[in-house]
């Protein structure tokens, strides 16, 4: 099998998949999971863009079954929906929906966060800087899809920190939700007040200032947010 990104000619309606890759054919579950949350996650898939078993199972090179069972766990857990008819997708979100959605980041996350600073290393902090980097870069190049990848990085670089399968799992679920939307966010100039945000969390977790840090994810958080209920 060839070990290379494959361009997948898709209809206009649907998300580009070049950012994922062909997987192993043997316990094909788990990848197949993990590659579809990554297309979510880096916001390849726009709220209300269908998904199809084909076109997935093309992508990654498998058969539909596992693409079926990675689409059915995301269904359960509310990341994805019917859109038309029988297609999947990503859901257009409510007011409602979105509200809830930042009240509950704002909580899960922050704890992962506190519990994040407690455990820091000089390692952690290294890496940290570096991801920053590649956002500030991103940034300046007005690049939104590395980007919204190198966020997630970088938050998710704090939340394995804190040391919790459970709540990492909460997050995960969370950022699935609202990932979709994040691709909208450089209309308001917001990458730089984000990575202003960043940089606080990082100074903040260096000085092991467990408050200062959660003001400073706070603010990250809640400015999305506002940008979001601002584009709907």
């Amino acid at each position: 099998m060839m070990d290379i990104r494959r361009r997948v000619e898709l209809d206009s309606d649907m998300p580009n998949y070049t950012s994922i890759v062909p997987v192993r054919r043997e316990n094909l579950q788990a990848p197949v999971y993990r590659q579809i949350c990554k297309l979510i996650l880096q916001g390849d898939v726009q709220p209300g863009q269908s998904l199809t078993v084909a076109s997935l199972a093309k992508a990654l090179d498998v058969s539909p079954m596992p693409v079926r069972d990675a689409l059915s766990r995301l269904t359960h857990a509310g990341v994805l929906t019917t859109v038309s008819g029988r297609t999947l997708g990503v859901p257009r979100l409510s007011m409602e929906e979105l509200e809830e959605l930042y009240q509950v980041r704002l909580e899960i996350e922050s704890v992962a966060l506190e519990w994040a600073v407690a455990r820091r290393t000089d390692a952690f902090e290294a890496n940290l800087r570096e991801i920053l980097v590649d956002l500030v870069d991103a940034e300046r190049r007005g690049d939104n899809k590395a980007f919204i990848a190198g966020n997630h990085r970088f938050h998710e670089t704090i939340y394995q920190q804190s040391g919790s399968e459970i709540l990492l799992g909460i997050i995960q679920t969370l950022w699935l939700r609202v990932s979709p939307y994040f691709h909208l966010l450089d209309a308001q100039g917001h990458l730089q007040l984000s990575n202003e945000c960043h940089e606080a969390v990082i100074d903040a977790i260096a000085h092991g200032d467990a408050a200062a840090a959660r003001r400073a994810l706070v603010e990250d958080i809640e400015r999305a947010h506002v940008t979001l209920v601002k584009m709907k």
